[in-house]
């Protein structure tokens, strides 16, 4: 058998850590409050994933769910996301931005929130 690499397996846990937070905020959007399902409601992040590296793209505290038009449309609303967070949890998360991860946990997590 053909061992997955790091890229597989985020695709794999994404899967399973998405639609563990989508449930986890009962498919209504952390920003706006809307309620959604299925496509409609995605998993969006406070930090983007683009800039918070690993240490940020499975963080409980900076992904909630999101209705597409905060997420996409408003690209992701991030004034009124930070305000909803409070200033001490987005002070925390930006500490957190600035740790560098080198050997993400990938299986750990996949079988952590796949069994949620």
């Amino acid at each position: 058998m053909k061992k997955k690499t790091n890229a597989q397996k985020k695709k794999k846990l994404w899967k399973h850590f998405s639609k563990f937070i989508r449930e986890r905020d009962k498919y209504t959007c952390f920003i706006c409050g809307r309620k959604g399902e299925g496509g409609g409601m995605h998993a969006g992040h406070f930090i983007p994933k683009s800039v918070g590296g690993l240490a940020l793209y499975f963080h409980e505290d900076n992904v909630h769910a999101c209705c597409y038009h905060c997420n996409i449309n408003l690209g992701g609303n991030l004034y009124l996301y930070g305000q909803k967070l409070g200033q001490a949890k987005c002070d925390e998360l930006y500490k957190i931005k600035q740790q560098i991860i080198k050997d993400y946990p990938f299986d750990e997590m996949i079988e952590k929130y796949k069994n949620l």
